[in-house]
């Protein structure tokens, strides 16, 4: 489990991943709210605040290993793309529907918002490690990046902890 706090470099890996309703405590990505986007230019001017549906971004080993093949690197090793959660066993990771609930053990549930569409800031962050040319990430990493989520309910998540996937 990972966080990246605002002015790191790169993100740092947490014991646990402490959740409360603005999604992991001491993330870059946390807080009810956000800034609309380029992903939301269809409906709101770019700057405008709405609710953040991507506090938590979540990636799956088996998704990880794939992108490396297409990149032709060993590995990504979890964390470096800006991961919060790193799983492994949820097939099809990437392909769950919006509104899944995943279920962790100790009582947290994250509403999956859909795929957290490959961009080039986790490219560069590949590259940093792997010396991988940025640009080349979001397309090695198109349908194997993971999901994007929200606390729906707050707890503290660690390592190795069950999950249950809760379809819609």
């Amino acid at each position: 489990m990972h966080i990246w706090p605002a002015g790191a470099k790169t993100p740092t890996p947490v014991a646990e991943l402490e959740l409360d309703w603005g999604g992991p405590v001491g993330d870059r990505h946390h807080g009810l709210t956000m800034a609309s986007d380029v992903r939301q230019k269809d409906v709101f001017p770019r700057g405008t605040t709405i609710r953040n549906h991507r506090q938590l971004s979540i990636v799956d080993l088996t998704e990880l290993s794939s992108i490396c093949g297409e990149l032709g690197i060993a590995e990504i090793a979890p964390g470096v793309i800006a991961d919060n959660i790193c799983t492994e066993g949820i097939p099809g990771l990437t392909e769950l529907p919006r509104m899944t609930r995943l279920l962790f053990a100790g009582g947290a549930v994250v509403m999956l918002g859909g795929e957290n569409l490959p961009c080039t800031i986790a490219g560069a962050l590949v590259e940093a490690q792997y010396g991988t040319a940025a640009e080349k990430f979001p397309k090695a990493a198109m349908g194997r990046r993971g999901v994007t989520g929200w606390v729906e309910h707050p707890g503290r998540i660690h390592a190795g902890e069950l999950i249950e996937v809760r379809l819609p």
